[in-house]
């Protein structure tokens, strides 16, 4: 299964950007803003990001790049078919982002 993430560019070009993920990935991953190229290093369990950064024991990272087409300056979680969306996999039981 894939469901769209929703990225802020913190320290980068401060822009909104989503991504696909799916529900197996598990481990370290960069994740790539479409805007400027800044990297995001993130821990990934259950398809779902978590706060925590890079871990060596979990091995080698993929890099994700994000989808340049939803780059914005708002966010999309005030979307309603984007919020829906988010709403069911969370509430379906598979936790919360920093399990």
């Amino acid at each position: 299964m894939r469901r769209q993430e929703e990225f802020f560019c913190e320290g980068g070009c401060h822009k909104y950007f989503k991504t696909y993920l799916r529900s197996n990935m598990f481990g370290n991953y960069t994740i790539m803003c479409p805007a400027c190229n800044h990297h995001h290093f993130r821990v990934i369990k259950e398809g779902l990001v978590t706060d925590i950064r890079h871990n060596e024991s979990m091995g080698e990272s993929e890099i994700i790049v994000g989808l340049k087409s939803t780059v914005s300056d708002t966010p999309w979680h005030n979307d309603k078919s984007f919020l829906k969306q988010q709403l069911r996999v969370y509430q379906g039981g598979r936790g919360s982002q920093n399990d």
